[in-house]
């Protein structure tokens, strides 16, 4: 399937769980960001669940009317990509799949309209935050799902190059303190493997960072392995780091 920009439409916070490897329980008391937030559910999962979880996509200058509507548009617009696609399995339930969309997005506007404080207009690679303000930041959908087609993603157009994933996980490592996930960390298609992108990002990590890929159970109507990228920082940051962009 390829795309041609990035749709905005969220995953349940459920979803969000299963394909970052989640246990909330975790990282009670702490900071979390994820980005992009999209009109996902996450952030309002984490807070009831004891987490500050911040929230940050480009998309979020808009008013609520208007992101309900560009979000009930691109996941009309991607469901009939999806039906047309022979990526997915034959039996990946894709009303299931566009009815958690919806359920995301009725808890987004709900939890936006009541903490809007939790919801961030911002954009990769430049975010407005310093450095190491995050115990945790999450990373779905975006990194290695966008890269151009010819490279594994979706992409129609080569503005998520490698350059740009370089300088995108530099950022989501300079805000974290302890972790960042991302996921997907593997390539779009009906059998997917690892991105191939993966090990020139994991040879570049600044000193003091790790990472490995693990697998996940979330299904996304794949055959095979859907892992997910998790980078741990193993020296603590210093106290006096760079301020934000």
């Amino acid at each position: 399937m390829d795309l041609p920009r990035v749709v905005f439409f969220g995953r349940t916070g459920a979803d969000a769980l299963a394909f970052f490897n989640l246990d909330l329980a975790d990282w009670r008391g702490h900071r979390v960001l994820d980005c992009p937030g999209g009109p996902g559910s996450f952030t309002a999962l984490a807070r009831a669940a004891g987490v500050e979880s911040v929230a940050a996509d480009p998309l979020y200058t808009l008013s609520l009317p208007e992101l309900e509507r560009r979000c009930r548009d691109d996941v009309a617009f991607t469901m009939e990509r999806l039906a047309l696609s022979p990526t997915l399995r034959p039996d990946f339930d894709q009303d299931r799949f566009r009815q958690g969309k919806m359920e995301a997005l009725e808890a987004f506007l709900a939890d936006r309209r009541e903490h809007p404080q939790a919801y961030r207009a911002a954009a990769l690679p430049c975010l407005p935050f310093e450095a190491a303000s995050f115990d945790l930041v999450l990373s779905g959908h975006l990194l290695f799902c966008y890269a151009p087609i010819a490279d594994g993603g979706l992409s129609e157009q080569p503005d998520f190059d490698l350059d740009w994933h370089r300088r995108a996980l530099a950022e989501l490592l300079r805000v974290s303190r302890q972790e960042v996930r991302i996921y997907p960390a593997h390539t779009i298609e009906r059998h997917p493997r690892v991105h191939p992108w993966v090990e020139p990002l994991l040879a570049g990590l600044p000193p003091g960072w790790q990472g490995q890929l693990e697998p996940t159970t979330y299904d996304e109507g794949f055959e095979g392995e859907t892992p997910m990228l998790r980078l741990r920082r193993h020296i603590a940051p210093s106290p006096s780091g760079p301020e934000a962009h």
